[in-house]
């Protein structure tokens, strides 16, 4: 059975184009920390937990991104899990609003981190700007709404880091940000798609307006290493 791209897409890009940000152990692959502590599975597999197990220090915790949820074994403790929505903008985009938006530099990061801190789209890794474009909104020199790229592979880019300052929601800046990144994404001849949290209702309609569907859901896993000492230990 040949499967989608998408299917297991964190594996796919860190065998792809990411593959430089990552490092093989067997089966499975860890993505550079200076990017993000998370881990790709091949398949959610005995033997593959057990590969990973044997690659984390003993009380050490990493992210595991797969298309099934994690349970626990003897050396691995599932500390959370979290359904996330894969979506992906296949059709034409509609028309973006009259927002200026621009792009981001190396000189913004500090605003970047500041905005992300406040905001809590989840993490922004200091490389985050070497792995893809960013775009911003500003309120004098003031950075109040960013969103970006992350992962590229086989046709497909993905929207990340998508978040407005509290003081600003409700002025169609998510809108407006999110509408850049996917223009520049299509004009790459690219499809974007992006995962977003199954209970964040706003951000579902918000992307279903933009001409994102539902495609399939995937799992982010909070584990904790267990039991006896592993590689990383020694």
């Amino acid at each position: 059975m040949v499967l989608h791209p998408l299917d297991n897409h964190l594996w796919n890009a860190l065998n792809g184009a990411w593959a430089g940000y990552s490092r093989a152990v067997g089966r499975i692959r860890l993505l550079s920390p200076d990017i993000a502590r998370v881990v790709a599975l091949e398949a959610v597999s005995p033997a593959n937990l057990s590969t990973l197990a044997w690659a984390m220090a003993v009380g050490e915790e990493i992210l595991v991104i797969a298309p099934q949820v994690l349970q626990s074994t003897a050396e691995l403790e599932v500390q959370s899990v979290k359904p996330v929505l894969q979506m992906v903008a296949d059709g034409p985009s509609p028309a973006a609003p009259d927002i200026a938006t621009v792009r981001l530099s190396v000189a913004d990061f500090p605003q970047m981190l500041a905005l992300v801190d406040v905001a809590r789209p989840g993490p922004l890794g200091p490389r985050a700007l070497e792995l893809g474009n960013f775009r911003g909104i500003f309120d004098g020199a003031k950075l109040v709404a960013l969103a970006g790229e992350r992962l590229r592979f086989d046709r497909y880019t993905e929207v990340a880091t998508v978040c407005t300052h509290p003081d600003y929601r409700g002025r169609g800046y998510a809108r407006a940000v999110v509408s850049a990144v996917m223009q520049e994404i299509v004009d790459a001849g690219r499809t974007p798609f992006l995962g977003v949290d199954d209970g964040n209702i706003a951000a579902i309609r918000l992307y279903e307006a933009l001409g994102f569907t539902h495609r399939s859901t995937f799992y982010l896993s909070l584990v904790k290493r267990t039991g006896e000492a592993g590689q990383a230990d020694r």
